[in-house]
């Protein structure tokens, strides 16, 4: 089975955020499994290898221009997994200033690019793969089944391969306006256009879910979520009328990479039967460099993006002063804009046990995954959550809300804190309920604990699952051309 994985962003080569992680861990865990796994991502001009070889060129036309990409081969970082780079300059900048047309052309030269890898790249890939919005063009550009208004119009193209889609954050779409279409070379009758104040629009990821196979998402919740309409966007109409062919896959992490007993950033290694002492010393060098006071009381932390879509930190701010007399102290890892910084910093300055660092640091991250005692997620939503994963994988109790990932995989008074609704008021009492289990009922706290630091969250599950379905697709291929 030959697999081609299509992503924007990958751990080792071009890393922003989870996605990454995510296309580097599963590949691999794939290529364990025995698939014959290849990854094509964007050149970007910050993208720094060695080795690195040009296999090639190809030609797409885009925006009435024949255009020539470049294409080079190197590997995944400690693996012999081929990594597919286009250099174009369209795929110079990545998030600073890229555009949804940057990466509709990209998608149409990975489209190219599949027409001709089985001549060149040692014979046809069975299924195409695609992370997020940056990808969302592949399915329809390479010829899969429409599936508009129930009318199936076969191509030569969808008889040699299968698509999966999976959406990794439905907040981001690749909404741009029609004249991307023009731009390919498209007919608009292909798109689901709608009006805005700006004029007509399309939005990429919803013409993933109209013309892939497989609609994938990083959770089970966070597929059921989406199809019942919870977080109100159109994508749920869509979802709900193709449910039979969404499945929610959980996450994992790379437990190799994320292992206290190896883990060179943090002060003490330790494992489940040292966590305790472990911990302590851990909590004792952060405090110092964080110039935090000694305290009997737990640490809580919290890393990740400051904003207030999704990640919570609105609650966070308003539950500072109903915790004032509380023992505790809180540490803040992360960025956001100059505007919710701001407002951040004014919010903890009446409490010296809150400390805010604004930046990410990933030696930093892992100091206080071995520091802390919980780790917050009030997430207004959440696809999936490494976070939390992590947490329980350093010992740090993660206090959740019941959302996505997060619900899929923290047991309340098991192995964290579960609250229900986005409120502050029900983040300060489950964050006064762990206080008070800290203090009081050691013994308690201890074995959730052990619980947590036994979970396995490894991506050897995920990728069996991705295995099944991708053999589903392959029968159900074999038995259309059979």
């Amino acid at each position: 089975m030959r697999i081609l994985f299509v992503t924007s962003e990958i751990a080792g080569l071009y890393k922003l955020g989870g996605l990454g992680d995510v296309s580097f861990s599963l590949p691999v865990a794939l290529s364990r499994l025995g698939v014959q796994v290849s990854l094509v991502m964007p050149y970007y001009e910050k993208i720094t290898l060695a080795p690195v070889k040009c296999i090639g060129q190809l030609a797409a036309d885009f925006d009435r221009r024949r255009e020539i990409v470049f294409v080079f081969r190197t590997t995944l970082p400690r693996t012999r997994i081929p990594v597919y780079l286009f250099r174009h300059p369209l795929f110079n900048k990545y998030h600073a200033a890229a555009s949804v047309d940057n990466f509709a052309f990209f998608s149409k030269c990975v489209a190219e690019f599949y027409l001709y890898s089985g001549e060149k790249l040692g014979g046809p890939y069975d299924i195409v793969h695609c992370q997020d919005w940056h990808t969302a063009l592949i399915p329809l550009l390479i010829g899969e089944e429409c599936k508009v208004g129930k009318q199936i119009r076969e191509t030569l193209e969808s008889t040699r391969v299968r698509t999966v889609f999976t959406i990794h954050n439905h907040l981001y779409q690749g909404e741009t306006g029609v004249m991307t279409v023009l731009r390919l070379g498209l007919p608009l009758s292909l798109f689901h256009v709608y009006e805005t104040p700006r004029g007509r629009a399309i939005k990429l990821m919803r013409e993933a879910l109209e013309y892939a196979d497989i609609l994938t998402t990083v959770s089970p919740t966070y597929a059921r979520e989406l199809i019942t309409a919870e977080h109100g966007d159109e994508i749920n109409l869509v979802m709900k009328r193709r449910q039979e062919v969404v499945a929610g896959i959980l996450n994992g992490i790379d437990q190799n990479s994320w292992n206290p007993r190896s883990d060179r950033a943090i002060s003490a290694n330790y494992d489940l039967a040292g966590v305790r002492a472990g911990k302590a010393k851990n909590k004792k060098s952060l405090r110092q460099a964080l110039k935090l006071p000694a305290s009997a009381g737990p640490l809580f932390g919290f890393i990740g993006r400051l904003e207030s879509q999704q990640k919570g930190v609105d609650l966070i701010t308003k539950s500072l002063e109903p915790l004032v007399s509380s023992n505790f102290q809180l540490v803040i890892l992360g960025r956001g804009s100059p505007g919710i910084v701001k407002k951040l910093q004014d919010s903890i300055k009446p409490y010296p046990h809150v400390v805010f660092v604004n930046t990410f640091d990933e030696r930093l991250a892992r100091r206080i995954y071995a520091a802390a005692d919980v780790i917050l997620v009030p997430s207004k939503f959440e696809p999936c959550g490494l976070i939390q994963l992590i947490a329980m994988r350093y010992g740090a109790l993660p206090l959740v809300r019941k959302t996505g990932g997060l619900a899929d995989t923290v047991v309340n008074r098991r192995t964290g804190f579960v609250f229900k609704r986005y409120r502050a008021g029900e983040l300060v009492e489950k964050m006064r309920e762990a206080i008070t289990l800290y203090h009081e009922n050691p013994r308690l706290w201890q074995q959730m604990v052990g619980a947590a630091m036994r979970q396995d969250f490894s991506w050897d599950r995920s990728a069996q699952a991705y295995l099944d379905l991708y053999r589903k697709l392959v029968g159900a291929k074999k038995t259309e051309i059979g």
